[in-house]
């Protein structure tokens, strides 16, 4: 009986470590902790760092921050939120630049410099890889 008890926490042990480990290799949207939003869609987010939107759901004011062009965390979320590559995403800013419509999200050094950055900004939003989350953030959104 005492092996079977140990066989079933062995396993009770491994399920929770393997449920941990697509968390940290996911992209988490943030915001700050203060914001009353439980959560977000991928397409709410997308509509804010495309600046179609201004506003979170809540009413509260939307500051995206990017970050670097070369950042891996901002290819996956281009790539699964945007939906747009790097030629189509200059063409689009390119147009509401010259309309004087909008200008493109602050672009950031890293996941840390995001994650500090949204952490200080009552109306910040911000991607970072999953293992970057602490309770400096409040996530919105885990991408796989």
């Amino acid at each position: 009986m005492k092996t079977l008890k140990q066989i079933w926490a062995a396993l009770l042990l491994l399920i929770l470590w393997a449920g941990s480990v697509p968390a940290h290799a996911a992209l988490a949207i943030v915001v700050h902790p203060s914001n009353t939003l439980s959560g977000i869609s991928a397409d709410e987010a997308a509509d804010i760092y495309l600046a179609k939107a201004g506003i979170f759901a809540n009413g509260r004011r939307a500051i995206p921050v990017d970050q670097s062009t070369n950042s891996t965390a901002r290819k996956k979320f281009y790539s699964a939120v945007i939906k747009k590559d790097d030629s189509k995403l200059k063409v689009y800013w390119s147009k509401l630049i010259f309309t004087g419509k909008a200008n493109p999200p602050r672009e950031l050094g890293d996941d840390a410099d995001v994650k500090s950055w949204v952490a200080a900004n009552p109306d910040a939003i911000g991607y970072v890889d999953g293992k970057f989350v602490d309770s400096s953030v409040k996530v919105l959104l885990i991408l796989p």
